[in-house]
């Protein structure tokens, strides 16, 4: 998660006018600012650092996957208010891999990787089909594992093993979905096959910083002068209301 962190003191104006209101007043401006800030990162600038620095395929996803934890209590010196990426539907692997493309590092567990033909409308902006998803597939059948003379050979009998609607990995490290089958004439057979991902054992991809969150967090911080003076008057109409 990323914390946004704010030091009020130089705010002297409104803080020595808070001072001479309830002993709650300057807390709960303090507590509202931090708490806005978060608010705004979560809402608007964590959405418009994502949109300059991802693909975004999902249009909720940023939304529905971020949560802010808000300050909380009278201690001053000890509130914080935290925005951060929290997969809320359970295990969430995009979710997961976000902190290494944030500071930059090496996302593992990439043995399959969907390719163009297994999104939607065969874009690399949109999301892979449902049908293509590899958390989807039940069973897949290994060409390496089939007799033949050839990769080609091999290929064929594991396709015709699999059936139509089913998936065989190539020997070339291409998962294909096996869409139709028909034999002809002479006892050959005739497919209409898709690649959708390809693999390869274990693979781990290194991805560069995007550094989004800090991003957003600073176009936030440049907002937390007019939070605290919005704050700072709310506390001012509430206590000194004729």
């Amino acid at each position: 998660m990323a914390e946004i962190k704010v030091d009020l003191t130089k705010f002297n104006e409104f803080t020595d006018k808070l001072g001479t209101l309830h002993r709650s007043a300057y807390p709960n401006a303090v507590r509202g600012t931090l708490n806005s800030a978060a608010f705004d990162m979560k809402q608007n600038t964590m959405l418009k650092s994502a949109k300059h620095k991802f693909i975004n395929r999902t249009p909720n996803f940023f939304k529905a996957n971020s949560r802010v934890e808000q300050a909380k209590g009278w201690t001053v010196n000890g509130m914080t208010s935290t925005i951060g990426m929290v997969s809320l539907k359970g295990n969430n692997k995009a979710v997961d891999d976000l902190e290494q493309q944030e500071h930059g590092g090496t996302i593992r567990g990439r043995s399959f990787i969907p390719i163009k033909s297994a999104r939607i409308g065969g874009s690399n902006a949109k999301n892979v089909q449902k049908k293509s998803r590899i958390g989807g597939i039940k069973n897949i059948v290994r060409a390496k594992n089939a007799r033949g003379k050839s990769p080609r050979q091999r290929l064929v009998k594991s396709a015709v093993y699999a059936g139509a609607g089913g998936h065989v990995l190539s020997e070339r490290g291409i998962l294909w979905r096996i869409n139709s089958m028909q034999r002809v004439k002479g006892g050959k057979w005739v497919f209409k096959m898709t690649p959708i991902h390809s693999f390869k054992k274990g693979r781990s991809v290194k991805v560069r910083a995007t550094h989004f969150m800090e991003h957003a967090a600073k176009l936030t911080a440049k907002k937390i002068p007019l939070f605290f003076k919005k704050e700072s008057e709310r506390q001012f109409a509430k206590h000194l209301k004729v």
